[in-house]
């Protein structure tokens, strides 16, 4: 590994710390806006954001014609459906359940890169994804998760929200050859808003606002400014300069990190299982980054 692909792979675990807030305020947020239209207002938001800056980039341009297919794919996955799927299904399970279903990701990109990306597979890069997915399972173990009839609707809708986010990551890695990561994350977060629209106007007009407080607001901003905009940026920047799957198993990180702030800010005991936990997280991430 060189410096430049050290400085992406600390870049990318700082960006964890900022994304493990993501389900927390996503819960807060659906507690008084409709998914749809918290899914509007969030992208509208990034959106606007992304053509300022690709603006002042002087980048603000269509995608080539040959390239238009992949963008409207980039597009779908990324907004309507993986976003229709994770504020649906984080409106009906637990944050916590969210938190331990994205950590599969890694596993996920990692067969499709070995497929799609032609990726080698080791048992280095192997076992350090299923000791940093442990590392994660033991942890919110320690937190006694339940998987109940109630949230077994929003469990089913968050890992099929997942499965769309390693496709998209996927589908992002390939078309970085020809275009620079704020290009793809901006051209495909706006087209993806675009296509939310039709179905995210309605529920924004019927939503009750005299029921929607500052903590609505800032989980609004907070998804949109820090998971969407910079946190998304991030991602498919360390695309550019990484393997996929050594990308993805970073996301490991992201429960272990919301525990810590949980614990920094609320005072939530860490215990020996919680250690532990994340022990077998970071030797996981560096076996992975080894291999």
């Amino acid at each position: 590994m060189n410096d430049e692909q050290r400085r992406a792979l600390a870049v990318l675990i700082m960006a964890q710390a900022v994304i493990s807030g993501t389900y927390l305020m996503a819960k807060l947020g659906l507690r008084e806006l409709e998914p749809l239209a918290f899914g509007l207002y969030r992208f509208l938001i990034a959106a606007a954001v992304f053509t300022a800056l690709l603006a002042a980039k002087k980048q603000l341009r269509l995608p080539r014609r040959s390239d238009w297919g992949a963008f409207l794919w980039l597009a779908f996955l990324v907004v309507p459906l993986n976003q229709g799927l994770f504020l649906y299904g984080m409106k009906y399970t637990l944050a916590s359940h969210g938190a331990l279903f994205y950590a599969t990701t890694p596993i996920m990109v990692f067969g499709l890169s070995c497929l799609f990306l032609g990726e080698r597979a080791n048992l280095m890069k192997a076992g350090g994804i299923v000791l940093g997915f442990a590392g994660v399972l033991l942890v919110l173990s320690d937190q006694r998760i339940a998987i109940s009839r109630e949230t077994l609707k929003g469990d089913a809708l968050i890992l099929i929200a997942v499965a769309t986010w390693a496709a998209y990551t996927i589908l992002g890695k390939k078309i970085l050859s020809r275009y620079p990561p704020l290009y793809v994350t901006g051209a495909s977060l706006t087209l993806g808003f675009l296509m939310f629209v039709p179905v995210g106007l309605y529920p924004a007009l019927r939503q009750d606002y005299s029921a929607v407080s500052w903590t609505g607001v800032a989980s609004i901003l907070y998804l949109a400014l820090l998971t969407s905009v910079l946190g998304y940026l991030v991602w498919i920047w360390g695309l550019s300069k990484l393997e996929a799957s050594k990308v993805t198993v970073l996301s490991n990180l992201q429960p272990i990190l919301a525990a810590l702030l949980a614990w920094f800010f609320l005072g939530e005991t860490v215990t020996v299982r919680f250690l532990a936990g994340a022990a077998a997280v970071a030797a996981g991430v560096l076996l992975t980054e080894r291999g």
